[in-house]
């Protein structure tokens, strides 16, 4: 006697694709989360590496920080002189990747595994303080605190902040930062991982977008833009820096799930979010930790 074998009804069919649907809809966002996680796991280990380059650069010289820019250093498009050459503002100026390239095994430490911002006209190769990098575009996905603008500075720039000076204020005043200055260094960021979709983020031995200065903290990961929340906003006062968060544009860094890593003063690295940044007037991005407490 011949026996048929039996086929899958239409409607076994159809249950046996709605249950992989909704395998697929409950393991994708996990499969995202885990990459997103690797993500910045290898960028809070790069963030290690630099802060413990900034460390060993301090105990070579004098126990200072590492500036944002040295000058005076020819490179294969820097002439060496104070005198910048019209149109070309960077060319007398070492940025600080260069600086501490003797302490970094790998120039893609300063490479985020989630950055992808494109070259602007700031980041050409004659722009290059050294001729390894020439038609090699690696992402500098960190930056040097330098001065921000605070609250309690009544929304204008703030000189007890950022490890180092801007590199145009470098000559002109403190041109370095000692180690022993602040006083509480594991909760001071030195670098901040920061690539905003707006492309405003350096590039491996280019000077262009090389600090955190007045109001680029806009650009810190986790802020929310566009909004009218206090804790979202910056200083408002003489630098107008509450008008970016409001400006197209504007957007902060996208981040690991609205946070990033962070290089700290004494040599350890952090996940962080806006919030805990923002607290207290930029409190972590102080020198020295004031008394008085601020509101956002």
């Amino acid at each position: 006697m011949r026996h048929r074998r039996r086929a899958f009804t239409l409607i076994e069919l159809l249950v046996v694709i709605a249950i992989i649907a909704i395998l697929a809809a409950i393991l994708f966002p996990v499969f995202a989360q885990a990459k997103v996680a690797a993500k910045k796991t290898v960028a809070l280990s790069s963030a290690k590496q630099i802060a413990l380059a900034a460390h060993m650069y301090g105990a070579d010289f004098d126990d200072t920080y590492v500036l944002c820019a040295a000058r005076n250093e020819p490179g294969v498009n820097n002439p060496g002189t104070n005198v910048e050459t019209p149109g070309h503002p960077f060319y007398h100026l070492k940025p600080f990747d260069m600086l501490l390239d003797p302490y970094i095994k790998s120039f893609e430490f300063w490479s985020a595994p989630g950055d992808s911002h494109v070259m602007t006209e700031w980041q050409g190769d004659e722009f290059l303080w050294d001729g390894r990098f020439r038609n090699r575009f690696i992402r500098r996905s960190f930056q040097v605190m330098s001065e921000i603008t605070t609250v309690e500075k009544g929304g204008w720039l703030d000189r007890n902040t950022g490890i180092s000076g801007a590199w145009w204020d470098i000559p002109n005043w403190s041109p370095t930062r000692p180690m022993t200055m602040m006083s509480d260094p594991s909760n001071t960021i030195a670098f901040a991982e920061i690539w905003p979709p707006s492309g405003e983020a350096g590039r491996v031995g280019g000077m262009s977008d090389a600090i955190v200065w007045r109001c680029n903290h806009s650009k810190i990961a986790g802020r929310v833009h566009m909004s009218g929340n206090p804790a979202d906003r910056l200083p408002e006062g003489g630098d107008q820096c509450d008008l970016l968060t409001r400006m197209p544009g504007q957007e902060p860094t996208p981040g690991y799930m609205n946070k990033a890593t962070y290089a700290m003063a004494d040599g350890s690295a952090r996940v962080l979010g806006w919030g805990q940044i923002r607290r207290n007037d930029f409190h972590m991005l102080k020198l020295i930790k004031p008394d008085a407490t601020f509101n956002p």
